[in-house]
């Protein structure tokens, strides 16, 4: 349409509110919109903040000004004679920098289009910074097409900017002119602009989290025996020990939540002190700044001191009276573990009762003996670190164990993570240098785990490694290393492999040996399982066998891990003397009674009562009780048809 059928169009849309079929559907909408918030069009111009709102808007979006910064003094040089202006908005459509010709500056005056003037369709009516903040998308708004009549003087071409990391609207790049001036390359500079800024922003990130990790790894030994949180500016976790990800991801009220800081990135800094001591009340803050402005902080949860014997018997006294018999299930504990050799870093225990288990635990041994590689493949929490840590003590390797978590590797520090770096390498670097989590390992064993979620650059950076066992710090001699390879992931890496996510030469050489561990409710020693984890919770606690029996009906997703944590949870219940209260639901902790029969039995009753009340129905029975139909089988004494 020209600009006077689209003028017709718009005539007949204020007078009686009907669009023309002709209009283009992003305009047609904007027009629809601006109805909808009661903007008339005989609005002359759009609202105009205060010079302290500005300020204090300006001040706030602070990082993207400086991305921009660079594009806006190249445009009073390119837009000087095109009659244009670029504008940088913030996510409410606030202009908070102009460019260009300034002639066009000046007149941009009359309808407020200049520092300080909000432009969204709320404000003004449509126009293309608006329309692009509404839909999410590069908006060109020529003439006639805006809403407001004094506004149709103008023609405008519009890209949001969002932020790189998490794709939130930060802003919008506008190209604007007397309407006299359209010129259709317009959106295609804006949109090039947008993404020119967004690539800067990108860098910075980059740079922010490279340097707050150096800063973290500079003084890292100082926390070694405390477990650590490092965030960035945006609240986004870029390294957590484990213990200090399950404390930060649940409230006090015990919710899970996957981003639990997320909210940081819209507190100012000089606040996150307050914040974070609301979220973990007994951590530590180190806040970390560069010249420009804070860039994030390291987390500290320090290691709780050993409690006094006296104080510990106390407390064991007051939760549960303590009695165990010499024999039955509780002295037969023992007998239903896999003891580790003493060695620092190993497991205290793996529970290994189940066949399937056993013959895992079996295979690994064999294979640990050998130093061939190994890949435990499982569920979330089905203990495949512990398993791990058992093969590390089977391998009699003296050197260390350890662990590290291939999703949590920023890509731009692999190679010093990994493989250290020597005195002086790069600004921020340590003195004395660092080893690296290879050199680490010499002598032992270096667990990678979620391999699955590796980077495309670790798994290069790893191929490498496994090639020749060499390893040259960065600024470094290179020297070889002796490492005994365990990899762990709950990812189908055959999936990866065909989604050219995971590399398949690097699969080939971490899997000589595979296992799979089964999910808890898949496994026959259950209530082996459950006593184990309650002793080493609180060895002072007992639980019935119809209870185990009833947590075993549960689907348990998060496996052992998730049972763990029930156990935890009213263990302290019950020290608090109220696991008297505890509902059945949940568990219920308590002093032990005379044996009624035991766990298999009770759990086989419970089994053949629901096969009873299904007639019979083994896949009906297992969703009931929320078990594998394998496990209806074992119960049953009967093998799974084939």
């Amino acid at each position: 349409m020209d600009q006077r059928e689209v003028l017709a169009a718009w005539e007949k849309f204020v007078e009686r509110g009907a669009l023309s079929s002709d209009l283009r559907s992003s305009v047609a909408a904007s027009w629809q919109r601006s109805r909808n918030h009661h903007v008339t069009v005989d609005r002359a111009r759009a609202p105009l903040v205060a010079d302290a709102e500005l300020f204090r808007r300006r001040a706030k979006h602070a990082s993207l000004r400086h991305a921009a910064r660079c594009a806006l003094d190249n445009s009073k040089t390119f837009l000087r004679d095109a009659n244009s202006i670029m504008i940088l908005t913030d996510p409410s459509g606030l202009i908070i920098d102009t460019q260009g010709d300034d002639r066009v500056i000046d007149a941009g005056r009359a309808v407020h289009l200049e520092h300080g003037g909000r432009w969204s369709e709320a404000d003004i009516g449509t126009n293309a910074i608006g329309a692009a903040i509404a839909e999410s998308k590069p908006v060109q708004i020529r003439g006639a097409e805006h809403f407001c009549s004094e506004v149709q003087r103008w023609t405008c071409a519009a890209v949001p900017v969002h932020d790189p990391s998490d794709g939130e609207l930060l802003g919008v790049v506008d190209i604007s002119g007397p309407a006299s001036t359209f010129n259709p390359q317009s959106l295609a500079l804006a949109v090039a602009v947008g993404h020119h800024v967004e690539g800067v922003l990108a860098q910075s990130i980059r740079q922010e989290r490279e340097e707050l990790l150096c800063r973290f790894l500079a003084k890292r030994a100082q926390w070694s025996n405390d477990e650590c949180i490092v965030l960035d500016r945006r609240g986004t976790i870029l390294h957590a020990t484990e213990r200090a990800l399950n404390a930060i991801r649940h409230d006090q009220h015990g919710i899970h939540d996957d981003a639990p800081t997320r909210f940081l990135k819209t507190v100012p800094f000089d606040e996150w002190p307050g914040r974070l001591n609301e979220l973990l009340p007994n951590a530590s803050f180190n806040l970390v700044k560069n010249e420009r402005s804070g860039i994030g902080a390291i987390v500290v949860l320090h290691a709780r001191r050993r409690q006094l014997a006296t104080h510990q018997s106390a407390q064991k006294s007051r939760l549960v009276p303590e009695h165990r018999e010499t024999t039955g299930p509780s002295s037969a504990r023992k007998d239903l573990r896999l003891e580790t050799p003493s060695v620092p870093g190993a497991a205290a225990g793996f529970v290994g009762r189940d066949p399937a288990v056993r013959a895992v635990v079996r295979q690994v041994e064999t294979a640990a003996a050998r130093k061939m590689p190994i890949l435990i493949r499982g569920e979330t929490g089905t203990g495949k670190e512990q398993l791990a840590r058992h093969a590390h003590a089977a391998s009699g390797r003296t050197g260390a164990f350890i662990p590290v978590n291939c999703a949590a590797l920023p890509e731009s520090l692999i190679e010093t993570e990994l493989f250290g770096y020597a005195e002086g390498a790069f600004t921020g670097a340590r003195r004395g240098g660092a080893i690296g989590l290879v050199k680490e390992a010499d002598g032992g064993t270096l667990f990678l785990d979620e391999i699955g979620d590796m980077p495309v650059a670790l798994q290069a950076v790893l191929l490498r490694l496994l090639d020749d066992w060499t390893v040259r710090p960065v600024g470094g001699v290179r020297s070889k290393v002796d490492v005994f390879l365990v990899s762990a992931t709950n990812a189908r890496l055959d999936k990866a492999v065909a989604e050219g996510r995971f590399r398949s030469d690097l699969l080939y050489r971490l899997n000589t040996l595979e296992v799979t561990l089964p999910r808890l409710r898949d496994r026959s020693d259950f209530d082996a399982i459950v006593r184990h984890l309650l002793d080493t919770i609180d060895p002072s606690c007992e639980i019935a066998p119809a209870d185990i029996a009833h947590l075993a009906t549960r689907p348990w997703p998060g496996n052992i891990r998730e049972l763990r944590n029930v156990l935890a949870r009213f263990t302290i219940a019950g020290a608090d003397g109220a696991s008297s209260e505890t509902p059945r639901e949940d568990v219920a902790l308590h002093a032990p009674e005379a044996a009624s029969g035991s766990l298999h039995d009770t759990h086989r009753a419970r089994i053949l009562a629901v096969y009873a009340e299904t007639a019979g129905n083994v896949s009906e029975t297992a969703r009931r009780l929320g078990v594998s139909r394998n496990t209806i089988y074992r119960a049953l004494g009967q093998k799974r048809p084939e």
